[in-house]
């Protein structure tokens, strides 16, 4: 019995001998374990590892090896992971914004224009006087740190314009610039429509030359802003970045809504008399601007508006007010701004496939008998080239080149043939001579013709001629005199047009067509 008993113990012995030797030679040789896990389809920790390691050897060595095409279920997609790296590499390859000192004009621009030198000009005798554009100013300022942090938090952008769009055929100067130019400038164009006294940029590297650019190109496309004085104020950090843009206002800002009123209602005006083709519109708004316009220097003078309300400009209020009234019936007018003598500021148009240079300020006369001549219209650069320097953003508008309306009209037109007061059947008692008269005599004349369609003549001084046409597109005549004669006859409106005509001896014949409902 012992001896079995010792037997059973042997075999036991040598069976744990066994498996303790196969344990150790498993976890200690990774090539028997991998022997084991293929026999056996087991995978070990010790056996993925030595795999892994396997699979690094052979990458780094580049032996070749034979290809061999994955195994992918038909639903399975590339992880969601892998995205933003190929989003962030796409990222990368974008062109950073930087600050450079260009004026960003590499838009739609003409390389055709020639300017001569300032030493040849020679300004013809009278006209170095009828000048007086002024250039836009501009003032810069930095701030610290802690001043430019509380603008960018506290300071809106005001509105971006970001869905405006600008024909380039009617504002070349927004097409001139490049597409960061084109940005600030719909932002600039949007704050100043809305009058916003400044705004936050959101471009801060952008530089001194192509904020210019953008303020210039906006002031000179948009005569219609008459509210924008020609100055502004930028603000930087210290490191150089852009962060708000001052606007400034002129006088008008206070009493805009009637002002634009006054405006509209004036360039209609003018507007809806020119008939014809686009060279006898032209015409007539060049000679109805020379007749009705002064020059004269005041506040306001740099404005459309101080010429086409007030009647008393300079050369910026001439050019300004020309191009609002052929932009707004369709015909393609830009201002033109450079050196004639002094800062001066003229018109280019384009009539059919040509441009020409026209001058409404140097054309006025001064005088009453004729109020204008067509020494400066419808001119070539060659025509202006010893009189007129083109300069800022103006040297790329398209080059004047135009023939088939140029020196259509005699440069001194002849006397008018003016008709006279016994012609119309008055006398010189009959001239009216004040504005508060012509107010009761205008009053008398509707109130005893009542209601229905009417023409009534009367005559007025030269004297008070201005303050006729004032009355007129300010509607103050209709507070003067319509809306009491309407209340007095119980009518229930009225609407009146009126037009003048120059007689002999200085008076002038007003003609009303009225009709009273």
């Amino acid at each position: 019995m012992k001896k079995l008993q010792y037997f059973l113990v042997a075999i036991f012995m040598v069976v744990l001998a066994f498996l303790t030797a196969f344990i150790s030679l498993y976890v200690i040789d990774p090539k028997f374990t991998d022997y084991v896990d293929k026999r056996i389809g087991n995978k070990s920790p010790q056996a993925a590892a030595a795999a892994v390691e396997e699979s690094k050897e052979t990458e780094v060595s580049k032996e070749p090896v034979a290809a061999v095409k994955p195994q992918i279920p038909a639903a399975t997609e590339v992880p969601k992971a892998l995205e933003p790296e190929v989003k962030e590499k796409e990222k990368e390859e974008e062109p950073p914004v930087v600050r450079d000192d260009s004026d960003g004009v590499t838009g739609n621009v003409s390389d055709d224009y020639n300017a001569p030198s300032e030493k040849e000009l020679e300004i013809p005798e009278g006209m170095a006087d009828k000048t007086g554009y002024e250039n836009i100013h501009v003032t810069e300022k930095t701030v610290s740190d802690e001043e430019a942090d509380k603008i960018e938090k506290e300071l809106s952008t005001g509105p971006l314009g970001e869905d405006l769009e600008f024909d380039p055929l009617y504002y070349p100067y927004y097409a001139m610039l490049d597409d960061r130019g084109k940005a600030l400038y719909r932002q600039i164009y949007a704050n100043m429509n809305e009058m916003n006294p400044a705004f936050r940029s959101v471009d801060k590297m952008l530089t001194g030359k192509r904020i210019d650019s953008a303020f210039e190109a906006v002031f000179n496309d948009h005569p219609e802003l008459f509210w924008i004085d020609t100055e502004y104020r930028t603000i930087y950090r210290k490191n150089g970045d852009f962060i708000e843009l001052d606007l400034f206002y002129n006088d008008t800002a206070k009493w805009i809504s009637s002002a634009r009123m006054e405006f509209e209602t004036a360039a209609e005006q003018i507007a809806s008399a020119a008939q014809g083709n686009d060279y006898e519109k032209e015409r007539f708004v060049h000679n109805a601007l020379a007749e009705l316009f002064e020059y004269q220097r005041n506040p306001l003078d740099q404005s459309a508006y101080s010429g086409l309300v007030d009647n008393k400009t300079v050369c910026a209020g001439y050019a300004r007010s020309f191009a609002y009234i052929m932009t707004k019936m369709g015909i393609p007018c830009y201002l033109c701004t450079g050196y004639a003598g002094e800062a001066h500021g003229w018109n280019i148009i384009k009539l059919e496939d040509d441009y020409y240079n026209v001058d409404v300020t140097w054309d006025d006369t001064g005088t009453d008998n004729p109020y204008y001549n067509y020494e400066w219209f419808n001119k070539t650069d060659n025509d202006y080239g010893l009189t007129h320097i083109r300069k800022g953003l103006s040297v790329h508008l398209p080059a004047c080149r135009g023939k088939k309306y140029r020196n259509l009209e005699p440069e001194e037109p002849e006397e008018e043939n003016l008709a006279t007061l016994q012609d119309y059947g008055f006398t010189e008692n009959d001239v009216i001579s004040d504005l508060g008269v012509y107010y009761d005599t205008f009053y008398r004349k509707l109130f005893e013709v009542g209601k229905g369609t009417h023409t009534i003549n009367m005559v007025i001084s030269e004297g008070i001629v201005e303050d006729f046409n004032r009355a007129y597109t300010s509607s103050e005549i209709k507070e003067k005199v319509l809306y009491k004669l309407l209340s007095d006859i119980g009518a229930g409106g009225a609407n009146l047009g009126c037009s003048t005509e120059k007689l002999e001896g200085g008076y002038y014949l007003v003609k009303h067509d009225i009709t009273i409902s």
